[in-house]
């Protein structure tokens, strides 16, 4: 597609889309532009049915329709980059370069009016020509000025971008992280793991708070959270920086050691346990201590393993073993 195409069609989408905002009311942010730039094109089906859904029961679609619509469609994908971001920062920075170039162009027309205008002053022979210089001069000042005015919108267009860029990369973060933690969830958990290779020596802890239904009957689920955030927080303060830490689900953990045998793996184990165990919470509205919290842990190291998969299903083996050898303690796959 040529320029004048692409720039074209993207220029009708982007006025359809920002019809649409306006006659149903919605704020034009960069998300609700997104999502609807996205309708418009066509280019997301399970997004466009969702709309259409929305139009066919004749109700108002609110901010928070727009923002779920985002973060399902939207903020889970590269789409919004492919399909809308990259094509639409391609073409306005073509844009703005031609702009760029005109503007320079014009300045120099500008320069040698403004010349042959000083010239004709002094000669004061051709009033007609005169005139003509002086209509030129006008004339390409005016354009200069439509130009610039129209980089100046173009800059803020692309203000808004950065702006949806930035949303874009938040979300996907809120997407990797478990919101009670602070530690990786699986997705997050998943998507570090492509940087490590198979070919080194990894280790991977599984660690399960024990008897932590005991602690949500006997106490509740609001210190049952608080006691999840402490020994999060333990096991983060004992690992290194390039060691990822999840939160597997529910009490369980696990701990993906790079780089790592399994001797220091067994050692940074016991460290983790021995401090869990060394904590005391507690309870604010009655002033007393929780009882002594402690956890089991299972290691195993990624010797003849493809999967990472694998690697859990041998830690999480190493895991029961250590909760039937009487739990509190530390067992290597």
């Amino acid at each position: 597609m040529s320029f004048e195409d692409e720039y074209q069609v993207t220029s009708e989408f982007s006025e359809r889309t920002h019809d649409f905002l306006s006659s149903h009311l919605i704020p034009p942010t960069p998300v609700n532009y997104s999502v609807i730039y996205l309708y418009i094109s066509n280019e997301n089906e399970l997004l466009s049915a969702a709309i259409n859904k929305k139009l066919q029961q004749d109700v108002l679609i609110t901010a928070d329709f727009m923002a779920d619509l985002f973060k399902r469609y939207v903020s889970l994908t590269e789409q919004i980059e492919n399909t809308v971001l990259a094509p639409f920062e391609q073409t306005l920075s073509k844009t703005l370069k031609q702009i760029t170039k005109q503007v320079s162009n014009e300045d120099k027309a500008a320069i040698n009016l403004d010349k042959l205008d000083k010239i004709l002053a002094k000669t004061k022979t051709n009033t007609s020509m005169d005139s003509i210089v002086s209509y030129l001069f006008n004339t390409i000042n005016n354009t200069k000025a439509q130009h610039e005015e129209l980089s100046q919108k173009l800059s803020t267009t692309q203000q808004e971008i950065n702006q949806l860029k930035d949303k874009l990369a938040s979300s996907r973060q809120e997407t990797l992280v478990d919101s009670l933690t602070g530690l990786l969830n699986r997705r997050g958990c998943d998507e570090k793991l492509q940087n490590l290779s198979h070919a080194d020596t990894h280790c991977s802890l599984a660690i399960d708070i024990d008897h932590f239904k005991k602690v949500n009957d006997t106490f509740g689920h609001f210190i049952g959270d608080k006691v999840i955030q402490r020994i999060a927080k333990t096991i983060q303060s004992h690992i290194g920086e390039q060691d990822l830490a999840v939160r597997f689900g529910g009490e369980e953990f696990v701990v993906v050691m790079a780089n790592t045998s399994i001797a220091e793996a067994k050692n940074s184990a016991d460290k983790i346990r021995i401090a869990i165990s060394k904590l005391r919470l507690k309870q604010r509205d009655t002033n007393t201590f929780l009882p002594p919290i402690s956890v089991s842990i299972g290691i195993a190291q990624n010797d003849n393993i493809s999967e990472w998969t694998t690697l859990f299903e041998q830690a999480d083996t190493a895991l029961y073993q250590a909760k039937n050898a009487g739990r509190n303690c530390c067992i290597c796959a």
